[in-house]
């Protein structure tokens, strides 16, 4: 399962915010990945709960998943707590953002 885990946050890290330019990975929108036999489950968040583009960001990331998914079913789970903040942001996406 640890090879899947790593295909799937790979695949996540294909999902770009288009308002930031950076992947759900490095944005630390990934809150936790579960995989069992039949499911491939992701806890995941937004910028914020009216995020303009978390229908995409989420249509995107269900595309995404579905590529490595096998027969698998993807749940994506949005969480809001706690709530994302800048600090989340991977210090490789800080460096690419200048932060």
């Amino acid at each position: 399962m640890d090879n899947l885990k790593q295909a799937v946050l790979f695949a996540l890290a294909t999902v770009i915010d288009p308002e930031v330019g950076l992947d759900m990975v490095a944005m630390g929108l990934i809150y936790g990945v579960d995989i069992s036999p039949a499911e491939i489950r992701v806890a995941f968040t937004l910028t914020s709960r009216g995020c303009p583009m978390g229908e995409a960001i989420s249509g995107m990331a269900q595309e995404a998943l579905e590529g490595v998914a096998g027969k698998r079913r993807v749940a994506l789970i949005p969480v809001w707590d706690p709530p994302w903040n800048p600090a989340m942001i991977s210090a490789a996406g800080r460096q690419a953002l200048r932060l």
